[in-house]
């Protein structure tokens, strides 16, 4: 619904711009379109249009043809009319983004028939995809002409030609976006999307969508998740500049910029490069909690938390205070540490403090290291593998039968349970009404007062076992304190590790683009690449 309210809004302002273009008439019998997705992420684009000239009309003597954006290569662009080569190519002066071709000596005349083809490339024109975060997408929407200028129907082919290496099990087409193919083949090791439809409208503008694993190209831009807010609003900027100056266009501006930020804001917490989640085969085991936990993408302060608590249970670290943090290193054999957990001790200053620089190396190696242990196995399935893994830990904790095993296993998985975005609450379930032995890493975090029965204020640490209560309030309070005190600014320290493991692709112009002559464009959607031309001016 959103995609048609903005093509109705382009095609508006488009009828404006073109109400002096009424002596041109023609029907479209026949549109052959092709693009070809490159691993530099490009699009080579092939049209052939047919155009049947009225015998009422003037010669249709220049067309305007429609790019994607104003990444488009005008050098790579050629042109011919019948076979007779077009030498003139130059940006048109009617649409926003796209090219004008004047057809020199060989213009259509009225009653007579041409079939123009046009080439070119257009860059950076592969998108995340908003429903997988391991693939990539692809939307395009080709040529088709104003209402007012066209009339019968079109025998209208669209081909998509997959980047090289993609095959044919991971290939997808969008049901929103032209829906299944008509046909599915490979030629010339290049898995073939066709979409033939007899019956298309040459007025009327079509979109059709693939989708592939990001890997198989360079680059894959990331347009806002409030992308058809930003194009609908500039398609009523457009629309509103003809009528009220300039006032309404700068808050629409402002409305855009502020979901900029909060876009930005959520683009730098994804630290997981795609690669690590190109679906694969089988489940990757043997990961670690806080390995699993960067898999999930949870929180950074998190995962750390999660390395600390895994190192004070070992009997490396100790945890002097909290507020503000500061550890303490103890004598331990590193030889039974893992390499993050080495790293993350190399970050500890001999204040006791954590070097954010060096706990940031620490956690892009980790990263690293994450994602060549995925490669070949299925995000998905793995992420379902180790959520199985956390209400195993859960259940196994709460089955114990005696407060000690009870308490053997919750420090066994304690991890593993930290990776439930529900910690505090299940902890407050499962340990109230028991008394449980304090367990031999306790006495390495820092002290915290728990109240009695008494009322009074009693060191948890000098008490041979704890009240399930107290206990469970305790821990709590411990993981939720050192979550937020292990990094000094969550979303500051995330973001500098996301411009080194995820970094955000090189920024291109929009997906908008409008103009006159006949056309209107109207793109919005993940991935759009739109192209609109006039028929003749």
């Amino acid at each position: 619904m959103g995609r048609n309210l903005r093509a109705a809004l382009a095609l508006a302002a488009a009828a404006a711009l073109s109400a002096g273009a009424q002596t041109y008439y023609f029907e479209v019998p026949r549109e052959v379109v092709t693009v070809v997705v490159n691993a530099d992420s490009s699009f080579d684009i092939y049209y052939e249009i047919t155009f049947a000239n009225s015998v009422a009309a003037d010669p249709i003597d220049i067309v305007d043809v429609g790019f994607p954006s104003n990444d488009y290569d005008l050098d790579s662009i050629v042109a011919d009319i019948d076979g007779q080569r077009l030498s003139t190519i130059r940006p048109s002066e009617y649409i926003d983004v796209g090219v004008e071709i004047p057809l020199g000596g060989y213009e259509i005349d009225p009653g007579e028939t041409g079939t123009l083809r046009v080439r070119g490339r257009n860059y950076h024109m592969v998108y995340a995809d908003s429903a997988d975060d391991a693939y990539a997408s692809c939307v395009f929407s080709p040529t088709w002409f104003g209402s007012d200028f066209t009339y019968g129907s079109t025998h209208l082919t669209m081909t998509f030609l997959f980047p090289p290496g993609v095959t044919g099990e991971y290939t997808r087409w969008h049901e929103e976006e032209g829906g299944q193919p008509t046909q599915m083949f490979v030629r010339d090791g290049r898995v073939h999307y066709v979409w033939d439809w007899a019956n298309a409208s040459p007025s009327e503008q079509y979109f059709f969508g693939i989708s592939f694993p990001r890997d198989f190209v360079a680059e894959v831009q990331t347009p806002s998740p409030f992308q058809w807010l930003f194009d609908l609003a500039a398609g009523l900027a457009g629309l509103l500049t003809q009528f009220c100056g300039c006032l309404i266009p700068i808050s629409i501006f402002i409305l855009i910029t502020v979901f900029g930020v909060v876009n930005r804001r959520r683009r730098r917490m994804k630290y997981l490069s795609p690669k690590a989640k190109v679906e694969g085969v089988g489940i990757k085991r043997g990961l670690t909690a806080p390995e699993a936990a960067l898999l999930m993408e949870r929180p950074l302060n998190t995962v750390l938390a999660m390395v600390l608590f895994g190192l004070v249970k070992k009997g490396a670290l100790e945890v002097a205070s909290q507020a503000p943090l500061e550890l303490r290193k103890l004598a331990y054999k590193e030889n039974g540490l893992r390499p993050y957990e080495k790293g993350f001790l190399g970050a500890v200053t001999k204040k006791g403090a954590l070097d954010e620089t060096k706990l940031r190396e620490a956690v892009i190696a980790m990263i690293k290291a994450v994602q060549k242990k995925m490669k070949g196995f299925s995000h998905r399935e793995t992420v379902e593998y180790y959520r199985k893994i956390v209400k195993t830990a859960w259940r196994l904790v709460e089955e114990a039968e005696t407060p000690d095993v009870k308490m053997e296993e919750f420090t066994n998985s304690l991890e593993w349970t930290m990776l439930d975005e529900d910690f505090g609450g299940r902890a407050q379930t499962i340990f109230v009404g028991h008394t449980f032995p304090t367990p031999r890493w306790w006495g390495r975090l820092a002290p915290v007062q728990t109240v009695g029965p008494g009322g009074a204020g009693v060191p948890s640490l000098d008490l041979p076992s704890l009240p399930g209560a107290d206990f469970a309030n305790s821990i709590v309070s411990q993981v939720e304190g050192l979550t937020n005190t292990v990094v000094s600014k969550v979303e500051s320290f995330t973001g500098t590790v996301t411009a080194k493991t995820n970094p955000p692709p090189v920024r291109t112009s929009g997906g908008f683009s409008g103009g006159g002559g006949g056309c209107a464009c109207a793109c919005a959607c993940a991935g759009c690449a739109c192209a609109c031309a006039g028929g003749g001016r």
